[in-house]
């Protein structure tokens, strides 16, 4: 097949709204639909493609990469790229910008860069990786969605995505609004659901009971909890996990062994394991909620002269690279963030091609990862012997 003819009309614009890999998207998908380039057709070269639309190789091959991962092209190796199918029906409703978004539902006073943040930098990392395969870009904001200001800027932020994932959504009209503004859209880990949503999630509770069944099986019965702020769902869910399975393997599940309420952070860690040694010094294990919280409390019993896990197992929750540093390293729960961070883009990008296919829920698994600071009690709190 020679070079594909550009009509005058089809040129590449400059310093416009749309990117200009946008722009070569939107020229392609034209073309598969008028069947200028029919099923089965090699695509142009990108040198020819970048020639005869005066734009750089890279803006051509990263808009041949997006279009491959909706499923348009395929690649084979030694021979070209290749038209597999048409576009599917209502797809593109607007212009392609490129970019899919990221934005993680937390209160202001919460929050921090994300580069400081492991859990969420684990999943932007993932979700990256999967984003940049399809030659598109990752824009990330935090989002209040409580906050009136906050959500009604919103739009403006929609406006910038071809789709989005959304984490920790604890709003239902906040998602409303998303769901009106037509921009296809992933919950990841939400707090809250939404009819006709696809969503990427996690058994919190199943992980919490596994972690309080791994201190039970090593022989603890006072067995500490440190929460995270309890006035959201998150945290809630940990907690009263933490309770039932407490309270049905026959262990003490009274208000002396809970703590925590201040934050997420190490901080808050710290200062909860110091007030839970004060209230009950005789507590041979504490399980927290997230891994910052377990670096408080390691610091904590530190101070205190207490030595992990001779004295107190610590457990903590996410299994972020923290975990895997600390002195001792960290037994935890794991959560696959990479994992379902891709699985949210893979989803997203199947959405943006077919707005009609079915939602769906995918949940993963949390595993228990065991290191070095959990050990085997007796009944009476003491080491058992080797």
């Amino acid at each position: 097949m020679g070079k594909i003819e550009i009509r005058s009309n089809e040129k590449i614009k400059k310093n416009i709204r749309d990117s200009m890999q946008a722009q070569v998207e939107s020229l392609l998908l034209e073309r598969i639909g008028s069947d200028a380039l029919p099923i089965g057709a090699k695509v142009p070269s990108e040198r020819d493609l970048a020639d005869e639309l005066n734009v750089s190789r890279t803006t051509v091959r990263n808009a041949i990469l997006a279009l491959t991962a909706r499923g348009l092209f395929e690649r084979s190796v030694g021979q070209g790229t290749f038209v597999r199918r048409k576009p599917l029906a209502g797809t593109a409703a607007r212009p392609s910008t490129g970019t899919l978004g990221y934005v993680v539902c937390k209160e202001k006073a919460g929050r921090k860069p994300i580069a400081s943040e492991a859990f969420y930098f684990d999943v932007f990392l993932g979700i990256e990786e999967e984003t940049s395969k399809s030659g598109r870009h990752t824009l990330f904001a935090y989002l209040d969605d409580f906050d009136p200001d906050e959500r009604n800027a919103f739009p403006a932020f929609l406006a910038k995505v071809d789709g989005l994932i959304l984490e920790e959504a604890r709003n239902a009209d906040l998602m409303d609004m998303v769901a009106a503004s037509g921009v296809p859209v992933i919950l990841l880990a939400p707090t809250a659901s939404h009819e006709g949503v696809d969503m990427v999630t996690m058994d919190l509770a199943a992980g919490v009971r596994r972690a309080v069944g791994h201190l039970r099986g090593l022989g603890h019965e006072r067995i500490a909890v440190i929460n995270g702020p309890l006035r959201l769902e998150s945290a809630r869910i940990r907690f009263q996990a933490w309770q039932e399975a407490m309270r049905e393997s026959g262990a003490d599940a009274a208000q002396r062994l809970v703590d925590g309420d201040d934050g997420w952070s190490a901080e808050a860690g710290r200062a909860a394991m110091l007030r839970l040694l004060e209230q009950s010094p005789d507590l041979t294990a504490v399980f927290c909620a997230n891994d910052l919280l377990a670096m408080g409390a390691l610091a904590a019993l530190a101070e205190k002269g207490r030595q992990v896990p001779d004295d107190v197992s610590v457990m903590g929750f996410d299994d972020t690279e923290l975990a895997r540093h600390a002195v001792p390293p960290l037994t935890t729960m794991q959560i696959h963030s990479r994992d379902m961070a891709r699985s949210a883009v893979r989803r997203l990008l199947e959405r943006i091609e077919d707005r009609g296919i079915p939602p769906v829920k995918i949940e993963f698994p949390i595993d228990l990862i065991v290191r070095n600071s959990c050990k085997e009690v007796t009944r009476a709190g003491s080491e058992k012997p080797e």
